[in-house]
């Protein structure tokens, strides 16, 4: 992800549409809540019967895994850490790697499988920073690189669709993107562990910002644990599972480091919930203070 004060298309906020455990989250969500209770004998026929190979199976999972194949809407809580990196032989070690800031944001998504196969989607997300140490909301942030104040800005995407097909995304910007996902048929890598089973993939993107017409980059790694059960049991159309994204990225347009060398690490987690009552109590509160409505404004096709 995330330079998220640009306009980014669906495919690019991925890790703000997804659920995440965060410290005080939901604690309910976490491994035990993913241990086997189905006997391995019964997991190594299912594996076995998963056609990984298929783009198109490869597709109605990855749907199953950020949505609700039904159409009903969903929640979703990211919450992590973003670290920046500074090469080079001169930084000392506490300035090569250093954690910035933290982030949770929240969204809404809505999907359906079409009769082709393909998977479309409605989805709408909002990301906010905290301080390290302490975790209040961030308004401004004394830049440790520069020994700048700067403001931090909160991000609200608006409502962004997308048309994930077996032979990579329908996509459509107002601004120049690439990306090693695009017109490749959609194959995630899959590692099956007794009875459950970790499914990826990762995309390496570049775009160009409209707010500075800089062109930029970025590498993206998603992770689902989940139970081998849930993804070959057809009747469900949401697969529970636990989710994670790594991201290496340029600064952030708002820290005003433009040509300093260096890269973000963003690292989160997360879950999809199912209604509004299983988000973190502060990240509502949060949401509704900055974002009056958002929580509540309907996803709709049109």
């Amino acid at each position: 992800m995330r330079d998220i004060d640009a306009a980014r298309p669906d495919l690019m906020r991925r890790a703000l549409l997804a659920g995440s455990v965060a410290a005080g989250g939901i604690a309910s969500f976490g491994p035990a809540a993913l241990a086997a209770t189905v006997p391995t004998r019964t997991a190594a026929k299912d594996s076995a019967r998963l056609p990984t190979d298929d783009p198109a199976f490869n597709v109605k999972t990855l749907g199953r895994l950020q949505g609700d194949l039904s159409g009903k809407p969903v929640y979703n809580y990211v919450a992590g850490q973003v670290f920046g990196l500074v090469p080079g032989d001169g930084p000392a070690i506490a300035d090569y790697g250093r954690l910035m800031y933290r982030v949770e944001g929240g969204g809404m998504r809505m999907s359906r499988e079409r009769a082709d196969g393909a998977v479309e989607e409605r989805s709408r997300g909002w990301l906010f920073y905290l301080d390290p140490k302490t975790g209040e909301y961030l308004e401004e942030y004394d830049n440790p690189y520069t020994d700048e104040k700067v403001t931090v800005p909160t991000f609200r995407g608006g409502i962004s669709g997308s048309v994930m097909t077996a032979k990579g995304p329908e996509y459509s910007a107002n601004f120049t993107m690439e990306s090693t996902v695009f017109d490749r048929p959609v194959l995630l890598d899959w590692r099956f562990i007794d009875d459950q089973v970790w499914i990826s993939r990762h995309a390496f993107t570049r775009w160009k910002e409209r707010s500075t017409g800089f062109h930029k980059t970025e590498m993206t790694l998603d992770c689902w644990a989940c139970r081998i059960a849930d993804v070959a049991n057809k009747k469900l159309t949401m697969i529970p599972s636990l989710y994670s994204w790594t991201s290496q990225t340029e600064w952030q347009s708002w820290l005003k480091m433009r040509g300093k060398p260096g890269a973000m690490l963003w690292r989160n987690e997360g879950v999809i919930v199912k209604s509004l009552d299983e988000l973190p109590r502060q990240f509502v509160e949060r949401s509704n203070k900055k974002l009056p409505g958002a929580l509540n404004e309907p996803l709709t096709w049109a």
